[in-house]
C-alpha cells in the first residue's frame, strides 16, 4: 500500500510504503507511548496525592500512623464506653420493670391470695453486668457488650412470661364482680336470720339485690361444673376456677352456658331471677376453696362492704 503525502498546493509530493510489518511497528509505538503516558500521569497523580492529602492515600493502602491507631482506639474506646452505659441503663430498667410487675400484681390480688401467687414467681436475681478492663480488646470488648444485651433481653423475655403467667392465674380466679351495676349487698356473709324460718342461720355467700332478667357475668375464667336445677338453689351455675376454687351463681331465671364448657373472665352466664329458696330476684354468690365456703368478699374486687 502507497500514501502519497503532498505538504502545499506546489509543495513536493512524497510517497510512502505502507507495509504490514510497518502497520505493526506503528501500531506498537503508539500503544507503548500511551503506556508511558499513562505512568506519568499516574506517578504524578500519586505525588500530588501524598502532598495535598497523604491521610486518604494511606487510607487507600490501608495504612495508619501511630497517631491514628492511638485516635482509632480512643474512639472505639469512647464508643464502648456508651454502649457500657446504655447496658447499665437497661439493667436498672429490669430491676424497675420487676418491682413495678410486683406493686402491680400485688395490687390487683387481694390479700388472702398474696401467698398463692408466689408460686409463680421465678427464682434469681437481676442480671448486673461486670465493668469492661482496660486490657480487654475492643473486638473482646464488642463481644462482652453485645453478651451483655442479649443476657439483658432474656431477662426481658422472662419477665415478660411471668408477668403473663401472673395474669392468667389472676383472671382465673373469682375476683370480678359478677355483678357490676350492683356493688352493694342484701345480705352478707355468715350468720344471720333465715328469711323463711326467722332463726340464726349460716350464709355462706352474699346477695346482690337486682332486677329480674339482669345479667350474671363470671367472676373468673374457668370450666363450668355445673348447671342446672338444684332445689336449694334453684337455676344454678358452678364454675372451676383451678387451684381449689369454684364459685357459685344461683336463683337464676335462666342460665346461658352448658356443664363442660370454658368460660372467660365477665363472660354472661345467667340471669338473675328469684329460683329455688328466694324471696326475691337477686343472685346469691358464693367460693369455695377446696370445698370450704369463703367470704366473697374477701376476694370481690370493687365491693362496696
Amino acid at each position: 500500500m502507497q500514501i502519497i503525502w503532498v505538504s502545499g498546493p506546489v509543495g513536493k509530493i512524497k510517497t510512502f510504503n505502507l507495509t504490514l510489518k510497518n502497520l505493526i511497528i506503528l501500531l506498537a509505538s503508539v500503544a507503548f507511548a500511551l503506556v508511558l503516558l499513562g505512568a506519568l500521569f499516574q506517578l504524578i497523580g500519586f505525588r500530588m496525592a501524598i502532598e495535598l492529602n497523604p491521610s486518604f492515600l494511606r487510607k487507600m493502602g490501608n495504612l495508619h500512623s501511630a497517631t491514628e491507631i492511638e485516635n482509632l482506639k480512643h474512639f472505639y474506646g469512647s464508643k464502648l464506653q456508651e454502649i457500657q452505659k446504655q447496658v447499665e441503663i437497661n439493667n436498672r430498667l429490669v430491676i424497675d420493670l420487676q418491682d413495678q410487675n410486683k406493686k402491680l400484681v400485688n395490687l390487683a390480688t387481694p390479700q388472702v391470695m398474696q401467698k398463692e401467687k408466689s408460686i409463680l414467681t421465678s427464682s434469681g436475681g437481676p442480671f448486673i453486668p461486670p465493668g469492661i478492663k482496660d486490657e480487654t480488646s475492643v473486638l473482646g470488648a464488642l463481644g462482652e457488650s453485645l453478651a451483655y444485651l442479649k443476657n439483658i433481653n432474656q431477662q426481658l423475655a422472662l419477665i415478660s412470661v411471668i408477668t403473663d403467667k401472673q395474669i392468667d392465674w389472676i383472671v382465673g380466679k373469682p375476683l370480678s364482680m359478677p355483678v357490676p351495676e350492683s356493688p352493694n349487698l342484701s345480705s352478707g356473709y355468715g350468720r344471720r336470720i333465715d328469711p323463711f324460718t326467722n332463726t340464726w342461720s349460716e350464709h355462706i355467700g352474699l346477695d346482690f339485690p337486682g332486677s329480674s332478667g339482669n345479667t350474671i357475668y363470671a367472676a373468673g375464667s374457668g370450666v363450668v361444673k355445673f348447671a342446672g336445677w338444684d332445689n336449694a338453689y334453684g337455676q344454678s351455675v358452678i364454675i372451676d376456677h383451678g387451684d381449689g376454687y369454684t364459685s357459685r351463681y344461683a336463683h337464676a331465671s335462666q342460665i346461658l352456658i352448658t356443664q363442660g364448657s370454658k368460660v372467660n373472665l365477665k363472660q354472661p352466664i345467667a340471669l338473675i331471677g328469684t329460683t329455688g329458696r328466694s324471696t326475691g330476684p337477686h343472685l346469691h354468690f358464693e367460693i369455695m376453696k377446696n370445698g370450704v365456703a369463703v367470704n366473697p368478699a374477701d376476694f370481690l374486687i370493687g365491693l362496696n362492704h
